[in-house]
């Protein structure tokens, strides 16, 4: 069987008017893993990454060449220095090889691993965290781009902490509930920063960091460092919002900086979930004059 002719004699019925003629803002794929082998993030070497591409879809098109799509991506590894090479460069190649599309977005998540720390032991133990970049690009050539790290903490509630103080008669509180909160920071324009000083930034603002290898004295001073520093998952999030202002005196005005916060409750059946985004200006504003 001779599938070039085959496929030559077929139909192309993506090219198809649909039956609505409703356009589409993203149709694409989703969940590609890739090999990222020769990219960097800083002193990070990244192994495998998870990439998702779209493009925008006129109304009289019925649906997306995706073969086009995984081309553009695996395409662009060829030569990408970071995550946000291999996100800008596809994003442009999408628009080339899909000529219907008018804007094209790209998503690219890897699992990252930096070298910890047990805080009494002082065994290492790996520090896992997210790394990850975007991209859109558009027919004017524009390319937009950001960098951004999540990372996992522990924290402790403060009203409980408040609470078990009132039933301790004023005295210092003997205990409060603890959580595992992940924290997301993500950054335009991707020069502005790096992945490593989010997940840095992003690290400060919970009370403690978990990590595989903890022996009992270490235990002790993760409790110690969550319970000491109970906060909020708001609070989470205005630390990083002021710990990303505070090391980055130079992000543009016109940068965007995204948050989220999201606390998996220990002791409520549901989840507590902080975000939103920030000016370069609003950034600046924490600081106070001068």
């Amino acid at each position: 069987m001779d599938w070039e002719e085959v496929a030559r004699r077929a139909r192309d019925v993506q090219y198809e008017r649909p039956e609505v003629p409703l356009g589409i803002p993203a149709a694409g794929i989703g969940g590609l893993r890739v090999p990222l082998s020769g990219i960097r993030e800083d002193s990070v070497e990244l192994s495998e990454g998870t990439v998702y591409a779209f493009v925008d879809l006129p109304p009289g098109m019925r649906g997306v060449n995706m073969s086009r799509s995984v081309r553009a991506v695996l395409e662009s590894l060829e030569g990408a220095r970071s995550l946000a090479d291999l996100a800008s460069s596809a994003a442009s190649r999408l628009l080339e090889l899909h000529e219907y599309s008018s804007t094209a977005r790209v998503v690219v998540r890897a699992s990252a691993f930096r070298a910890g720390e047990a805080p009494a032991s002082g065994l290492r133990s790996p520090a896992r965290f997210l790394a990850m970049a975007s991209a859109s690009a558009d027919r004017s050539g524009a390319v937009r781009s950001s960098v951004g790290a999540a990372v996992l903490g522990v924290t402790a509630c403060p009203c409980g902490e408040e609470l078990m103080r009132a039933a301790a008669g004023g005295c210092p509180a003997p205990a409060t509930h603890t959580q595992r909160a992940y924290l997301r920071m993500e950054a335009s324009p991707a020069g502005s920063t790096s992945i490593s000083r989010l997940r840095s930034v992003a690290a400060a603002a919970l009370g403690a960091e978990p990590l595989p290898l903890l022996r009992r004295p270490d235990e002790a001073a993760v409790i110690h460092g969550a319970v000491s520093g109970a906060r909020f998952a708001e609070d989470a999030f205005r630390l990083a919002a002021l710990g990303f202002a505070r090391s980055h005196p130079s992000f543009p005005p016109d940068g965007t900086l995204r948050l989220r916060v999201r606390s998996l409750e220990s002791i409520h059946g549901h989840d507590v979930i902080v975000e939103g985004s920030l000016s370069g200006r609003e950034l600046r504003a924490l600081l106070g004059p001068g």
